[in-house]
């Protein structure tokens, strides 16, 4: 299993939501930057940045606390208000391993295509971030502030995704376990697909099923910061 910790960017410092909701905001760190130079001598190679002031102003915002993470020469997955062909060449010629795609890719298929047709898609990561209503997961926007009514595993199912980080919503944030049965479910629909776990994982126990059903690579944010899972041994799964 492949742990990415999460660093969430807003107005400078490391956050995490809850439910994705922005006016339930825990501080973390004062610096993004120190924070991330804390994962990596604690072992871990590959970090998920998420910009979160950027995915709500549909822009990157907090770009040079990100390219100081860059210049530290760790893989990076990086993702919040990248919209355009250009974002997605800056990042990867910058050294970021994978470009997190959402909205953009949601909202406008035209840049679904172009981005499906000019990009190795091993470096790109295709964020569905998904509410569950009358047991169906629909894929919300803009930092998680739009619901749409586009069910994810359809969504899925029309494209040939490589890498797809789907993240329950209403789990983000509350150390209550991952969606299971939505993991499955893509599985079911997209065996190939690599799946990163995401929302509510909290103990080693939660890993343990996500290994169970295949899940390669989890995002684990909360469960670090509240220290329900220690660093050591989240490395030592590495």
């Amino acid at each position: 299993m492949k742990i990415l910790p999460a660093i969430d960017i807003k107005n400078g410092q490391c956050v995490r939501l809850q439910k994705g909701n922005f006016d339930k905001i825990d501080v973390y760190s004062d610096s993004p930057l120190d924070q991330a130079k804390l994962f990596k001598e604690n072992g871990f190679n590959f970090i998920h940045i998420i910009d979160l002031d950027g995915a709500l102003e549909g822009k990157r915002i907090n770009t040079k606390i990100i390219n100081q993470i860059v210049d530290m020469d760790i893989k990076l997955q990086i993702g919040g208000g990248i919209r355009t062909i250009l974002d997605i060449k800056n990042l990867l010629n910058l050294g970021v391993e994978r470009v997190i795609l959402g909205t953009a890719i949601v909202e406008n298929n035209e840049f679904l295509l172009e981005v499906l047709s000019k990009f190795d898609n091993n470096r790109i990561t295709f964020a569905l971030d998904f509410r569950i209503e009358k047991n169906i997961p629909l894929i919300a926007t803009n930092g998680w502030t739009s619901q749409t009514s586009i069910n994810l595993c359809e969504f899925i199912k029309i494209h040939n995704f490589v890498n797809v980080l789907a993240t329950d919503i209403d789990k983000d944030g509350l150390l209550s376990g991952p969606n299971l049965d939505i993991y499955n479910d893509i599985k079911n629909i997209s065996s190939s697909v690599n799946i990163i776990g995401s929302g509510g994982i909290t103990s080693m126990d939660d890993i343990n099923d996500l290994k169970k059903i295949g899940i390669r690579e989890c995002v684990i944010g909360k469960a670090i910061y509240e220290k329900k899972l220690s660093m050591k041994e989240l490395s030592s799964v590495n």
